[in-house]
């Protein structure tokens, strides 16, 4: 492995200070290029009222990745994987199987059965990851956040 899993940890904030929120603006834009979709007004439910997962690493005031749950509530055991990615300057470390690996064991303890996501069927390293964590694509939704931005509806049981 190309880093020392003991120097990093989860963390679970249920509120964001106004530097905090812009700190994971500024991550989101730079994950998310032209697609950043969270600002203050995302944010701060989904730490208050979702679950809002930071992998840290010891003496890096930033988090290396993020992960923004929400549940169904057509369905209060399956939880929604919003927003999912590894810090820029943080990737190719094997971060993001690690810490998914993370993210479903919390949302297994919070008694999730089943989760979901979508993603960009271009973004084949996001495709992998999620495959090689247990994902399967059930569906493809065409337009799903708007014209022309299609995307794979994947699940995995828990």
């Amino acid at each position: 492995m190309a880093f020392e899993q003991s120097e990093y940890y989860i963390e679970i904030p249920r509120h964001l200070t106004p530097e905090q929120q812009q700190m994971m603006i500024e991550l989101e834009k730079d994950a998310f290029p032209g697609l950043g979709a969270v600002d203050e007004q995302t944010l701060v439910p989904i730490a208050r009222y979702g679950k809002l997962i930071l992998y840290r690493k010891s003496g890096d005031d930033r988090p290396v990745a993020v992960c923004e749950c929400l549940r169904d509530f057509e369905n209060p055991e399956k939880a929604y994987i919003f927003g999912y990615y590894v810090r820029s300057d943080q990737n190719g470390k094997g971060l993001g199987t690690v810490f998914l690996e993370e993210v479903l064991k919390e949302l297994r303890n919070d008694g999730f059965k089943k989760v979901t996501l979508t993603v960009s069927e271009t973004n084949t390293a996001a495709v992998k990851l999620y495959q090689k964590c247990g994902f399967i694509q059930v569906e493809y939704r065409h337009h799903e956040f708007g014209e022309g931005e299609h995307r794979l509806y994947m699940e995995k049981e828990l």
